[in-house]
């Protein structure tokens, strides 16, 4: 068993020897280009390997291909790796993985990352750890994505096309509606109203560089995605309210025409919306109530519904809010709030 365990471990390391060979030899960007390719994503799942030498020699040759990319003229296989990605469970393979497709993505044309936006959205509820990279890496792929006319055949037809399965839409419904209520802090501050701090870390991707920003990359493409035929009624619901309040008017007209399509189709009476709706109002544990603006919307919609009477002891509070001065520390009530603007 021993002599058959070392010379499966010398056989892995003489595959891997010929790939550094292979890698070593070329002589341009251009056949460095070609040689990676072929040879990149599986020399990664070789960090699998149930040898220790194998994984350090994988390491030891990484090392040597991060000095060999630096050119940004180097394409990397982003494709590939993103497939891969989706496809290994091994936590080693998938941060290699992503280290390459983080350094690639923007050395690809707009056409090539526009293509990649479908693959990331395919599975992205099955992220795990690595949630908050692969939502940052489709925030920073939104730009180059051209999304169809509302209503038209195409747009009707995008979840089908590219078969986006309900637990994914769900998940990129939940982060965007997230993204949305983001707004930036100072730090050592890492919470904003609406969020927890692990909310606020997923969506700065833990304060990595090269996180999206929307600033630069256009402020209204979150919500944009979310009005497309990616997403129902059910689920673009609570992150078109929470558009439908921002201060941007890029934004918020974005949101107001999502609600007026989304609305009429929603339920005010179901149990969870409301419990959702007062839990966003006043705030649950580690995450802050709401801005003012969003409070107000949130106000219209429990005025709509007759099951939110039930609610008595929150119906209470809200009377009391409403009136309420501004408290010691800042903390506006509504109508200090409606004052204000």
């Amino acid at each position: 068993m021993a002599t058959n365990g070392q010379s499966a471990e010398h056989r892995e390391l003489a595959l891997i020897g010929k790939v550094e060979l292979r890698i070593a030899l070329t002589d341009s960007d251009a056949k460095l280009e070609s040689t990676l390719k072929t040879y990149l994503a599986p020399l990664l799942l070789k960090l699998a390997s149930e040898h220790q030498s194998v994984r350090t020699k994988v390491m030891s040759i990484c090392q040597h291909v991060n000095t060999r990319v630096k050119p940004d003229s180097v394409q990397l296989p982003v494709a590939a790796l993103i497939k891969q990605f989706k496809e290994q469970q091994s936590s080693l393979i998938r941060h290699f993985d992503l280290l390459y497709i983080q350094q690639g993505v923007d050395r690809l044309s707009a056409s090539q990352r526009a293509e990649l936006l479908p693959v990331v959205i395919q599975g992205i509820a099955d992220s795990g750890t690595h949630g908050a990279t692969i939502f940052n890496l489709l925030l920073r792929l939104l730009e180059t994505f051209r999304l169809p006319p509302r209503g038209d055949r195409e747009d009707v037809e995008l979840r089908r096309k590219y078969n986006v399965r309900d637990e994914d839409a769900a998940y990129l419904a939940k982060w965007i509606g997230k993204f949305i209520l983001f707004a930036p802090v100072k730090p050592p501050t890492q919470s904003c109203p609406g969020l927890t701090p692990e909310d606020y870390m997923f969506i700065t991707a833990q304060s990595k560089p090269d996180v999206f920003n929307p600033a630069q990359a256009g402020l209204n493409l979150p919500p944009r995605l979310m009005a497309s035929g990616f997403f129902n009624d059910h689920e673009r619901f609570l992150p078109a309210l929470y558009a439908s309040a921002d201060t941007s008017s890029l934004i918020s007209d974005v949101g107001e025409d999502m609600m007026k399509r989304t609305l009429p189709m929603t339920d005010l009476e179901d149990e969870t919306l409301l419990h959702q709706l007062f839990t966003l109002y006043f705030g649950d544990g580690e995450a802050m109530r709401v801005r003012p603006r969003l409070r107000i919307k949130i106000l219209g919609l429990l005025g709509r519904s007759q099951h939110s009477t039930t609610f008595s002891t929150k119906i209470m509070t809200l009377v009391e809010d409403g009136v309420a001065p501004p408290d010691a520390g800042g903390e506006d009530s509504v109508m200090s709030g409606v004052a204000a603007e």
